[in-house]
Protein backbone atom coordinates (compact mmCIF):
# COMPACT_ATOMS: atom_id res chain seq x y z
CA UNK A 1 0.00 0.00 0.00
CA UNK A 2 2.71 2.63 1.12
CA UNK A 3 4.85 1.50 -2.27
CA UNK A 4 1.48 2.30 -4.46
CA UNK A 5 1.23 5.62 -2.59
CA UNK A 6 4.60 6.44 -3.35
CA UNK A 7 4.34 5.84 -7.44
CA UNK A 8 1.08 7.27 -7.75
CA UNK A 9 2.69 10.88 -6.30
CA UNK A 10 6.37 10.04 -7.63
CA UNK A 11 6.46 11.07 -11.05
CA UNK A 12 9.82 10.25 -12.97
CA UNK A 13 10.23 14.00 -13.51
CA UNK A 14 9.82 14.93 -9.75
CA UNK A 15 12.25 12.18 -9.23
CA UNK A 16 15.33 13.33 -11.49
CA UNK A 17 14.48 16.60 -10.12
CA UNK A 18 14.86 15.34 -6.51
CA UNK A 19 18.49 13.53 -8.03
CA UNK A 20 19.45 16.43 -9.69
CA UNK A 21 18.65 18.69 -6.93
CA UNK A 22 21.03 16.58 -4.65
CA UNK A 23 23.79 16.59 -6.60
CA UNK A 24 23.90 20.28 -7.14
CA UNK A 25 23.30 20.99 -3.49
CA UNK A 26 26.24 18.42 -3.14
CA UNK A 27 28.47 20.66 -6.09
CA UNK A 28 26.93 23.70 -3.63
CA UNK A 29 28.62 22.94 -0.49
CA UNK A 30 31.64 21.82 -1.93
CA UNK A 31 32.21 24.77 -3.33
CA UNK A 32 31.20 26.53 -0.19
CA UNK A 33 34.04 24.63 1.66
CA UNK A 34 36.78 24.80 -0.87
CA UNK A 35 36.62 28.50 -1.45
CA UNK A 36 35.96 29.46 1.92
CA UNK A 37 38.88 26.83 2.59
CA UNK A 38 41.14 28.45 -0.09
CA UNK A 39 40.73 31.85 1.01
CA UNK A 40 41.30 31.25 4.52
CA UNK A 41 44.17 28.87 3.64
CA UNK A 42 45.87 30.31 0.91
CA UNK A 43 44.20 33.58 0.90
CA UNK A 44 44.51 34.44 4.34
CA UNK A 45 41.28 36.12 4.67
CA UNK A 46 39.54 36.23 7.63
CA UNK A 47 37.44 32.98 8.44
CA UNK A 48 34.32 35.21 8.46
CA UNK A 49 34.75 36.48 5.22
CA UNK A 50 36.27 33.49 3.91
CA UNK A 51 33.04 31.41 4.52
CA UNK A 52 31.12 34.38 3.21
CA UNK A 53 33.07 34.17 0.10
CA UNK A 54 32.01 30.38 0.12
CA UNK A 55 28.31 30.91 0.69
CA UNK A 56 28.07 33.08 -2.11
CA UNK A 57 29.68 30.89 -4.65
CA UNK A 58 27.68 28.43 -3.26
CA UNK A 59 24.64 30.36 -4.01
CA UNK A 60 25.52 30.62 -7.18
CA UNK A 61 26.27 26.97 -8.29
CA UNK A 62 22.63 26.29 -6.97
CA UNK A 63 20.47 29.16 -8.41
CA UNK A 64 22.18 28.58 -11.85
CA UNK A 65 22.72 24.55 -11.50
CA UNK A 66 18.87 24.56 -10.05
CA UNK A 67 17.99 26.67 -12.65
CA UNK A 68 19.17 25.20 -15.86
CA UNK A 69 19.24 21.44 -14.73
CA UNK A 70 16.58 20.65 -11.52
CA UNK A 71 13.81 22.83 -12.93
CA UNK A 72 15.06 23.56 -16.68
CA UNK A 73 14.31 27.35 -16.60
CA UNK A 74 15.00 30.02 -18.14
CA UNK A 75 16.04 32.58 -15.06
CA UNK A 76 15.44 35.85 -14.66
CA UNK A 77 15.46 38.65 -11.67
CA UNK A 78 12.54 37.14 -10.30
CA UNK A 79 13.74 33.70 -9.77
CA UNK A 80 17.10 34.77 -8.53
CA UNK A 81 14.86 37.41 -6.36
CA UNK A 82 12.68 34.59 -4.65
CA UNK A 83 15.99 32.62 -4.97
CA UNK A 84 17.83 34.21 -2.35
CA UNK A 85 14.78 35.01 0.05
CA UNK A 86 14.39 31.27 -0.07
CA UNK A 87 17.81 30.78 0.28
CA UNK A 88 18.41 33.43 3.03
CA UNK A 89 15.17 31.94 4.86
CA UNK A 90 16.58 28.53 4.81
CA UNK A 91 20.04 29.56 6.55
CA UNK A 92 17.97 31.20 8.90
CA UNK A 93 15.31 28.13 9.29
CA UNK A 94 18.50 26.04 10.36
CA UNK A 95 19.96 28.45 12.84
CA UNK A 96 16.42 28.43 14.28
CA UNK A 97 15.68 24.84 14.07
CA UNK A 98 19.51 24.11 15.66
CA UNK A 99 18.58 26.54 18.04
CA UNK A 100 15.72 25.02 19.14
CA UNK A 101 16.90 21.43 19.13
CA UNK A 102 19.82 22.63 20.98
CA UNK A 103 18.01 24.28 23.98
CA UNK A 104 14.54 21.33 23.69
CA UNK A 105 16.65 18.41 23.86
CA UNK A 106 19.74 18.99 24.28
CA UNK A 107 20.82 16.07 21.86
CA UNK A 108 24.59 15.23 20.82
CA UNK A 109 25.53 18.18 18.24
CA UNK A 110 25.98 15.66 15.77
CA UNK A 111 22.40 14.80 15.85
CA UNK A 112 20.98 18.30 15.97
CA UNK A 113 23.50 18.54 12.98
CA UNK A 114 21.94 15.47 11.16
CA UNK A 115 18.75 16.76 11.62
CA UNK A 116 18.98 19.71 10.11
CA UNK A 117 21.29 18.83 7.29
CA UNK A 118 18.44 16.12 6.13
CA UNK A 119 15.31 18.66 6.92
CA UNK A 120 16.06 22.20 5.15
CA UNK A 121 17.13 20.84 2.06
CA UNK A 122 13.66 19.15 1.61
CA UNK A 123 12.05 22.24 2.91
CA UNK A 124 14.24 23.96 0.24
CA UNK A 125 13.22 21.45 -2.74
CA UNK A 126 9.46 22.16 -2.02
CA UNK A 127 10.33 26.11 -2.53
CA UNK A 128 12.39 26.11 -4.51
CA UNK A 129 9.05 23.47 -6.68
CA UNK A 130 6.36 25.24 -5.91
CA UNK A 131 7.56 29.10 -5.73
CA UNK A 132 11.21 29.76 -6.69
CA UNK A 133 11.32 28.20 -9.84
CA UNK A 134 7.47 27.52 -10.53
CA UNK A 135 5.98 28.36 -14.35
CA UNK A 136 4.71 31.54 -13.23
CA UNK A 137 8.10 32.87 -11.92
CA UNK A 138 9.52 32.42 -15.36
CA UNK A 139 7.52 34.28 -16.89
Amino acid sequence: MLTALFKQHLSKELIRQLLVFGCVGVAATATHYFIALGANSFGQVDLYLANILGYVSAVAISYFGHGRFTFKQTLNWTIFTRFVVVSLGALGASELLLLALQKTFAPPEYISLAVVVCTIPVLTFVMSKLWVFSGAASR
